[in-house]
């Protein structure tokens, strides 16, 4: 039984693999349609990239030399910039005051009636 069923499934993938090559077009024809393609379309890509990367150039020289004309560079005083990460939360433990301040050992003042 066992024979059958390999002979079987080896026919199946045998009538598979010719349907399969069957609906295929021929390796050479398929190639030389890559080619044809490949040629023609890299140079328009080539020419439109390199048109937007002029643009983009012009523009930024064009900005920094208008910039320059306006009053120099923009300046930022660090001193008054203050930036919190949106994990700070996550650092602030409850009663951090305690970890911060340095315990004081012994009386606090003269008035032992308060003991």
């Amino acid at each position: 039984m066992k024979e059958r069923d390999d002979r079987y499934l080896k026919q199946a993938f045998e009538a598979l693999r010719r349907a399969a090559a069957a609906g295929t077009p021929p390796f050479r024809g398929t190639v030389a349609a890559a080619r044809a393609r490949h040629t023609t379309a890299p140079r328009r890509r080539a020419w439109g990239l390199a048109a937007v990367v002029g643009v983009a150039i012009a523009a930024v020289v064009s900005v920094s030399t208008w910039r320059a004309r306006q009053g120099g560079r923009l300046e930022i005083d660090l001193a008054t910039v203050r930036w919190q990460a949106p994990t700070d939360f996550l650092l602030k433990l409850p009663g951090d005051e305690l970890l911060r301040s340095v315990p004081q050992l012994g009386l606090r003042s003269n008035d032992r009636g308060t003991l």
